[in-house]
């Protein structure tokens, strides 16, 4: 029965509609181009209402082509060409090809776009839904797929070294290329997707008893049914809400799969080290300065240096050599032990520079002998070395590489002037002869120079070395298709998987996360490790599923057999649903965040709240701890200097210090407190059941521990670089750089929570704590870095004794006995910047995991018996160079000083101690200290009551 709309305006005429027509019409968009003819405006009359339908033509011809399966068949076919044809060009076609490519790009960019327009038009929910995201994402993807394009995000024209020194920007940019497409794999998923959605269509038409593509339009309705007789709509029916959620949550599941993969593409992508070997800029500096020798004198002897350096340099990158595994030009016994190892071979040596003429006179001087060429080439072909060997180049290449160097090659703005070993076709060797860079793809060819020049010389004139690197390109574009495919067929046969388990609810164990958690109220410094182990039983899991692929592979019948039997989807170990892997994992994870925080002060205050489980209370206010332990502080010199200049960068300031200083306390068994801007509280407890054996170690280990805090600052060469920033420098002088002082004391502690229900710290009281802040204001005093108190050094070895000096005996505020002061002399102005290059790692998750173990093997191997804190101190190489300069001389004329100023003879006294101030090239602190305290206000005579104590409480307050 038709059904009668009632316009909003009761004055409207009552408009007969088909139920198709309502139900057709509620799917679409509220778009003016989709307007339902319920909802025409009053007052219309009949004609208007058939104009309306006749607009509405357009839409049904649009609907009619995107269902079309030819036109279906075809996209889909052009959208496996755009996935594949990149990677095909590059592996298979030289650059005189690419204008095909991109004509092919275009077309495919041109149907493309006509496919988004036809769908905006004949598909509902389309316009600014899910899928028109995907497609215009996709079909803008194509551009980079157009040479013009992607040469420019490569860094433009190679055959200039500042596009150079943007390969590595412009390798990134290709790999980015590379990545982006993989995009359209999802267009090709949104055929599957349609194609399945229309197979259900028509299940569900067949079902209910209708034939696909009937007209339902009102038949009493003569003028609509002409109007729109051109061309039927086929409206699918309207899918429930639960059935379009699930759609949608199937959807992003496939997406987040494919996100998935995209983040495992490095680990299918050759390592661009082997692109060129590392040789290539360190030859280019050694032949640059060899020429400038041979240019200065113009002796033979300079010159044979020169054209020596520059064959070494040509035969160690031999392109001959490097056409594979096996070629003639490797003429040895091990045929990978020439420049076929790598993925670059030079083919194109010459020199740079904007002046013609500078550049047409260097080219004449650096033209190379043939009879050295010809005596170096025999000289290669005699040896055979075991790892590596310079091969040897065909006569022809021989005699182009002793042509003159007149080849001119284009560049903006500049003149190059060289000579190509591939200029000509050779048989068996060179099929597309490549006379100048340009013959190349920009991403084909990789140019080195020499870096060892000022911008103005460089500007002058340079020397460029080209090297090919198309079997690298080829080697990328190859791993590129088997990637592309490799995740086509995931994501097809993942997103059967992702239906089929749409239904499925697995229980996750909820009792692991039980035990989680009262192993961290039970010790909640384990949550570390827990989430070390978690990531250990990740790694296990993988290798076993690594193992039982290989399994499959070697049994193909058996996984044939699983396929059929669809074993291979089922799971017989489920997870559990992913919101309570992501609970349990959260778990671990605030665990450790809440033993990063609270540190060992905190241990006791998170397993007391944790343990009441019978109340969601927090009671953080609870009694503190009584603790025996080695205070030490740690502050960081001129800090407010360092703040007003550095501001914002003052927390980076704070946090590179900050990882060295904890970096090395947590490996001698210390823990890192708190930190009030300039000083880091560190704590070395001493409860356990061997009190002698840890309280000497632990007492040992602080002191070293401070010791290679302090050559590690010096050396590191992320520090260094504040000692150049000009705001530092005057405020604080060129001489200034980033520096520690230290200050040891043993004593008690009461550890616990300090502050309020609304904020806490987890700390240690005592006035241990002062005391330990007064011994490090003592190197202000001696000037020394490094200054323990006598209830730390009493702990110690006398071995461990031996190293320190003593220097004073002082009573301080919070100290009711005097004590003596020992200093650790430690010359850190004698410590060299590591400049070495950090170690190629990738810091991820696996080899984070690995450091951490190595570190926790080197924290437990220092409790060993044999391990003593002595030798390790004295082996040390950096401890070492900051001893070198105190002599055995020095340290015993200083004591026989010291013991004069302790016994009250001041004269004698000071006649050493000024030997001493001087004697080591450097001003001595604790001499000069020493010397002043006899000087003002006593005139080197010993008071009548001296009582062999300075009084610094008022100095140190």
């Amino acid at each position: 029965m038709p059904q009668t709309v009632q316009p909003d305006s009761p004055k409207s005429p009552k408009i007969t509609v088909s139920p198709n027509v309502r139900a057709s019409e509620g799917k679409g968009r509220a778009d003016p181009r989709r307007s339902t003819l319920a909802s025409l405006e009053s007052g219309e009359r009949r004609s208007s209402q058939v104009k309306a339908a006749q607009s509405r033509w357009y839409e049904l011809l649009c609907a009619k082509i995107v269902e079309n399966s030819v036109f279906v068949g075809a996209t889909t076919l052009l959208t496996l060409y755009a996935l594949t044809a990149d990677d095909v060009r590059v592996l298979l076609t030289q650059k005189p090809l690419d204008i095909y490519f991109d004509v092919m790009v275009l077309v495919c960019l041109v149907i493309f776009s006509f496919e988004i327009i036809v769908s905006v038009y004949g598909k509902a929910d389309y316009w600014l839904g899910f899928f028109f995201t995907l497609d215009l994402i996709s079909t803008a993807s194509l551009i980079l797929d157009l040479t013009w394009v992607s040469n420019a995000m490569s860094g433009g024209n190679s055959s200039s070294l500042r596009s150079g020194r943007t390969a590595r920007i412009g390798a990134k940019a290709a790999r980015m290329i590379r990545v982006l497409r993989l995009v359209r794999i999802l267009k090709l998923y949104k055929a599957v997707y349609d194609a399945r959605q229309e197979r259900l269509r028509r299940q569900r038409e067949a079902a209910e008893g209708k034939s696909p593509g009937d007209d339902d339009w009102d038949d009493d309705d003569p003028e609509l049914e002409q109007a729109t007789s051109k061309v039927k709509e086929q409206q699918p029916d309207q899918e429930s809400t639960l059935g379009k959620k699930l759609s949608e949550m199937t959807t992003r599941r496939v997406i987040i799969l494919i996100l998935a993969m995209l983040l495992t593409l490095p680990l299918l992508a050759t390592d661009e080290v082997t692109q060129v070997p590392f040789s290539a800029e360190y030859g280019a500096n050694v032949v640059l300065d060899t020429f400038k020798d041979f240019e200065k004198t113009r002796g033979s002897e300079d010159q044979l240096m020169y054209q020596n350096a520059v064959l070494r340099y040509a035969f160690f990158h031999n392109w001959y050599a490097g056409q594979g595994a096996e070629n003639d030009f490797c003429p040895y016994s091990i045929q990978e032990a020439c420049s076929n190892a790598f993925l670059g071979h030079l083919y194109f040596i010459g020199i740079r520079g904007k002046d013609l003429d500078t550049v047409d006179s260097k080219a004449a001087l650096a033209k190379l002998n043939r009879s050295v060429i010809l005596d170096f080439n025999a000289r290669s072909a005699a040896q055979d070395l075991a790892y590596y060997n310079y091969g040897i180049m065909p006569l022809r290449a021989q005699e182009l590489l002793s042509s003159d160097w007149t080849v001119a090659c284009g560049g903006e703005g500049s003149t190059l002037r060289g000579v190509s070993i591939i200029s000509e076709s050779m048989d068996g060797a060179v099929d597309f002869p490549i006379g100048c860079p340009e013959d190349l793809r920009v991403t084909e060819s990789s140019v080195f120079s020499p870096i060892l020049l000022s911008g103005a010389d460089f500007d002058d004139w340079h020397f460029e070395f080209y090297f090919d690197i198309r079997p690298y390109n080829e080697q990328m574009a190859l791993y590129s298709l088997l990637t592309t495919g490799f995740v086509m067929v995931l994501l097809l046969t993942g997103s059967l998987m992702f239906s089929s388990d749409a239904n499925t609810l697995v229980i996750n164990p909820v009792e692991q996360m039980i035990r989680r958690v009262k192993a961290i109220r039970d010790n909640p410094l384990i949550a570390m490790k827990m989430a070390d182990e978690e990531f250990r039983a990740e790694e296990i899991k993988r290798s076993k599923q690594k193992r039982q692929t290989a399994g499959y592979a070697n049994g193909a019948k058996a996984l044939f057999m699983d396929i059929l039997s669809c074993r291979c989807f089922s799971k017989a170990n489920p997870e559990g649903p992913m919101e309570t892997v992501i609970l349990e994992k959260t778990i671990i994870k605030l665990g450790s965040l809440l033993a990063l925080g609270f540190g060992e002060a905190g241990a006791n205050i998170i397993s007391h709240n944790m343990k009441g489980s019978d109340t969601a209370g927090v009671n953080a206010m609870v009694p503190g701890t009584h603790v025996d332990c080695i205070i030490g502080v740690c502050k960081v010199l001129d800090f407010s200097t360092a703040t007003e200049v550095l501001q914002a960068r003052i927390m980076t300031f704070v946090n590179q210090i900050a990882e060295i200083i904890h970096g090395v306390v947590d490996e001698f068994h210390g823990a890192p407190n708190k930190n009030s801007g300039e000083n880091f509280l560190i704590i070395w407890r001493m409860d356990s059941a061997d009190e002698q054996v840890k309280e000497r170690k632990m007492a040992e280990m602080s002191i070293v521990a401070f010791a290679k805090i302090l050559g590690a600052l010096h050396r590191s060469a992320l520090l260094a670089d504040y000692r150049t920033h000009p705001g530092l420098q005057y405020r604080l002088g060129k001489g200034s750089r980033v520096n520690l002082s230290f200050g040891v004391h043993a004593g008690w502690a009461i550890e616990g929570a300090v502050g309020s229900e609304f904020k806490i710290d987890a700390s240690y009281v005592s006035p241990n704590v002062s005391i330990a802040a007064s011994v490090e204001r003592c190197t202000q005093v001696y000037g020394v870095s490094l200054v323990v108190a006598q209830s730390a050094m009493e702990l110690c070895t006398q071995e461990f004794v031996s190293k320190c000096r003593l220097i004073d005996r002082v009573l301080i505020t919070g100290s009711a006995t005097p004590m003596e002061l020992y200093c650790v002399d430690l010359d850190w102005t004698s410590v060299a910047v590591d400049d070495s290059p950090p170690p190629e790692v990738v810091w991820n998750t696996k080899n984070r995991y690995r450091a951490r173990q190595f570190i926790e093997s080197q924290k437990n191997s220092k409790w060993h018996q044999d391990f003593t804190m002595a030798k390790a101190f004295d082996e040390d190489p950096t401890i070492a160079v900051m001893r070198r300069r105190y002599t055995t001389q020095f340290f015993q004329l200083f004591n026989m000083g010291y013991q004069n100023y302790f016994q009250g003879e001041w004269q004698v006294a000071r006649r050493m101690l000024s030997e001493t101030r001087h004697i080591l090239g450097a001003e001595d602190g604790p001499s000069t200290a020493l010397l002043k305290y006899m000087e003002d206000p006593h005139q080197f005579e010993a008071p009548k009551d001296w009582q062999q104590v300075r009084d610094m409480s008022s100095m140190l307050a």
